[in-house]
């Protein structure tokens, strides 16, 4: 007869079928939503955007055009006679001819800076006279720095404009040599604020900004008052430039907040004009489309809930009544389930399980039965085993002392044999109290020393009267006992050692018995731990430590038995894992 097995894969339930179902109903449309309202952002970004870059190239054109005029204007106004005259031979005017070629300097400075809304102030330096001439004033000296940062051996950039503390200039010097001494040289000098007004009209959007960087000279003009924010758009345009796009719109992450920026270079003025605004701000019209959204979602919640508490009272409320009879089935609690007036498919699983469960348990207590007399059946074979096993030993021991004369001992060892025997020999219980055991344990030791003298020293750690009440499987102790004498310190001739003590862990106690034997290697130990994890499977050995470890697993449990590992003696560690048992001598 074949047999179907199900696939090893756990199916999905009712619940999550429907479920599943119903979402994938609603997916396509908040798919279509989505896509919908991403389509309108992106459309609404790159309308802007190109708005944006539009402003940018019309304020970037007006700006050239202002400089441009500028550098023409310089030499057709201020480059004459009269301030060559002063800056070469002026020493040797008369206060008279200074003077007036002083005002008919102005008058050109004056029309100069009156010819441009940028300019702030046109000067010019005349370093012969240690003097320089304002469109209104004729100051007392020349600034040295101001001087030399508007030279032309000091700007080494092809753009016109000089930065200098904070100022921007455009310059002309004469002679236009880079390395000759200037006779004079006229600065005009824009305002910095009006330029900032203006770049605060190319974008008009809350939050915007607009900023005019130089990447050679590394200047930049903009009421940003955050200085990671040029950092960042500084880099960023540093980018662009090194891979040729000299205007384009990106996002860009600013301080943790995405910005859509657009950016226009200047070659004139190398220079980038880059604007930038908020990404929410751009969006915002579109954003509320995200709260549709999500009050969609949240009425989609609601409907599954409410589905899924419609599907819990008709189908998964009776199930998990079922399953939960099926666990405690499982846990050995075989109980019919409580009457039901159901007449569905539910009424008519809980009465076939019912029926199943009685008939169940009448089964299972037959099988508990036999099961109990056989372990009893193979625990009196396990320990009848142990009856006989150093019997003839005892007698040649006995023996010997008689013939010594030496009836003291002779006598003391007749008790140790006595109270061994009688103790093996007992069988009116299968657990007797850990301090019965322990004192049988200490019995064959006396019975040992007599034997083997001094040569080999046992200790045993004191056991505390807590757990000295409790019982534990009887003749567990001696054969391990046994066992170490036998294989571990019997051949040796001083250093002998072995230890007892033990460890309680709530119900379950641990019995260490170590030695300083070298006998067993660490592939002996390996073995024999393989053997003892073996044991239920090989009946027919039963002797020793494989005894005692069936007998404690039949007692015990599975969980329970005999462990070796090495011990900080030298030899061998015994772990015996026991499970305490409360009850009365």
């Amino acid at each position: 007869m074949k047999v179907l097995r199900l696939p090893q894969w756990k199916r999905p339930t009712i619940f999550v079928k429907l479920t599943l179902t119903f979402i994938a109903v609603l997916a396509p449309l908040y798919v279509l939503t989505l896509i919908i309202n991403n389509k309108g952002a992106d459309n609404i970004r790159k309308e802007i955007s190109q708005s944006i870059a539009g402003r940018n190239d019309f304020y970037l054109d007006m700006l050239e055009m202002e400089v441009e005029r500028v550098v023409h204007m310089l030499p057709e106004y201020v480059a004459d006679q009269d301030l060559m005259a002063l800056s070469t031979t002026g020493d040797s005017m008369s206060d008279y001819e200074k003077i007036d070629n002083i005002r008919a300097i102005q008058r050109r400075i004056y029309l100069i800076k009156y010819n441009s809304i940028y300019i702030k102030e046109v000067r010019a330096y005349i370093p012969l006279l240690q003097r320089t001439i304002l469109s209104s004033k004729f100051e007392t000296a020349v600034i040295e720095d101001e001087f030399n940062a508007l030279q032309l051996k000091n700007n080494y950039q092809e753009t016109p404009l000089i930065y200098w503390n904070g100022r921007l200039f455009v310059s002309m010097q004469y002679p236009a040599i880079a390395n000759r001494k200037a006779s004079f040289v006229v600065g005009v000098e824009f305002s910095v604020e009006k330029l900032m007004n203006t770049l605060s009209e190319v974008i008009s959007i809350p939050q915007g900004n607009a900023a005019l960087l130089n990447l050679s000279g590394n200047w930049n003009i903009s009421s940003e008052k955050d200085s990671m924010i040029t950092a960042a758009l500084r880099d960023f345009l540093s980018k662009q430039l090194k891979r040729g796009i000299h205007a384009g719109y990106d996002t860009l992450e600013l301080e943790h907040v995405p910005y859509l920026i657009s950016y226009t270079y200047s070659k004139q003025l190398e220079s980038y004009l880059v604007s930038y605004v908020p990404e929410s701000h751009v969006t915002g019209p579109i954003s509320k489309y995200k709260y549709w959204i999500l009050g969609v979602s949240l009425l989609s919640v609601f409907i599954v809930l409410f589905f899924s508490m419609s599907i819990f009272r008709m189908i998964h409320r009776p199930l998990k009544g079922l399953i939960g009879a099926f666990k405690r089935m499982r846990t050995g609690d075989i109980m019919p389930i409580a009457p039901t007036t159901r007449h569905d498919e539910f009424g008519y699983l809980y009465r076939a399980y019912n029926e199943t469960a009685i008939h169940l348990k009448t089964l299972i207590q037959e099988n508990y039965e036999q099961k109990i007399h056989s372990q009893r059946s193979e625990l009196k074979r396990l320990q009848s085993q142990i009856n006989p096993h150093f019997l003839y030993n005892c007698f040649f021991v006995l023996c010997r002392l008689i013939k010594s004369e030496d009836m003291e001992l002779a006598y003391r060892f007749c008790q140790y044999v006595g109270d061994y025997f009688q103790f093996i020999t007992r069988d009116d219980s299968d657990q007797v109290a850990i301090a019965t055991e322990m004192k049988h344990a200490r019995t064959y030791v006396d019975i040992q020393k007599v034997c083997y003298g001094d040569r080999i020293q046992v200790q045993f750690d004191t056991l505390e009267l807590a757990i000295a009440k409790y019982r534990v499987p009887r003749l567990i102790l001696q054969p391990i006992v046994e066992n170490i004498y036998k294989h571990a310190v019997a051949k040796m001739v001083n250093g002998g050692r072995i230890r007892i003590h033990m460890e309680q862990n709530g119900d379950n106690l641990t019995v260490y018995m170590e030695d300083s034997g070298n006998s067993m290697t660490d592939v002996d130990m390996e073995h024999l731990n393989h053997k003892l994890k073996m044991s239920a499977h090989h009946i027919e050995d039963t002797t020793g430590i494989i005894n005692v470890h069936r007998r404690i697993q039949i007692m015990c449990g599975p969980e329970y038995g005999i462990t070796m590992s090495r011990s900080v003696l030298g030899g061998l560690r015994v772990a015996i894992s026991l499970s305490l048992m409360e009850g009365e001598e």
